[in-house]
C-alpha cells in the first residue's frame, strides 16, 4: 500500500520536530521505527512501543480501510496524533512525568506538539466508520414482572440449552424468549 500524501505529511512533521528541537526523530526512513497499515475495526491508528532486549521497537500503525474511506488528506491529523505520541515517548525516556514536564499520553507536551504540527489536539477521531459486524439480539421477558431483556447470540444459545441459565435480575423470575417477526 502506498499513501504518498500521508508519507509527505510524516516527513513534514519530522522536519518540524528537527527545526524545533534540533533532533532527527524519523519514521519515514525507518531509523526510529516502522509504519504499518494493519489496524482494523473502529480505531484509526495507534503508536506501539515495546522493549526488545535493550532496544526499543516502535511502530506507527494505521487503519487502511479508514484511510481509503475518508481519503489521505482528511487522515493527516491522525498521522500527526500518532507521531506526537512517538515523539513524547522518545523525549520522556518512558517516564510519564519527568523534569517538571507532562509527558502523559495526551498531556501538555503532546498537546503542544499537535499545535506545532498545525492540527487540533483531539483525542478521538470523528471519521464516519461503521462496525465490521452487527450483533443480532434476541428479546426476552420475565414471566413474573414483565421486565424486558435483549440477549446476544451466546447467551441466547445457552438459555435455549439450559432454560434455568438466567433469571430476572429484579425478581429472580423465569425469563422467556419473545419471538420477533424480524429478529427471532
Amino acid at each position: 500500500m502506498s499513501y504518498p500524501i500521508l508519507f509527505r505529511e510524516l516527513v513534514r512533521l519530522e522536519s518540524l520536530i528537527e527545526e524545533a528541537m534540533g533532533r532527527r526523530l524519523t519514521f519515514s526512513d525507518g531509523s526510529l521505527g516502522e509504519v504499518r497499515f494493519d489496524v482494523s475495526g473502529l480505531r484509526a491508528g495507534l503508536f506501539v512501543a515495546r522493549r526488545e532486549g535493550g532496544e526499543w521497537s516502535r511502530v506507527l500503525r494505521f487503519n487502511a480501510s479508514i484511510v481509503s474511506r475518508v481519503g489521505e488528506e482528511a487522515f493527516r491529523p491522525t498521522v500527526a496524533h500518532e507521531y506526537a505520541h512517538a515523539v513524547v515517548h522518545v523525549l520522556s525516556g518512558v517516564r510519564p512525568r519527568a523534569r517538571g514536564m507532562d509527558f502523559s499520553s495526551h498531556g501538555g507536551l503532546w498537546r503542544s506538539l499537535m499545535e506545532l504540527f498545525g492540527h487540533p489536539p483531539r483525542r478521538c477521531h470523528d471519521y464516519p466508520v461503521t462496525p465490521a459486524r452487527t450483533v443480532r439480539t434476541y428479546r426476552y421477558s420475565c414471566q413474573s414482572c414483565d421486565r424486558e431483556y435483549r440477549l446476544g447470540p451466546v447467551r441466547h444459545g445457552r438459555l435455549k440449552k439450559n432454560p434455568g441459565y438466567l433469571v430476572c435480575g429484579a425478581c429472580r423470575g423465569k425469563i422467556l424468549h419473545l419471538p420477533d417477526m424480524n429478529n427471532s
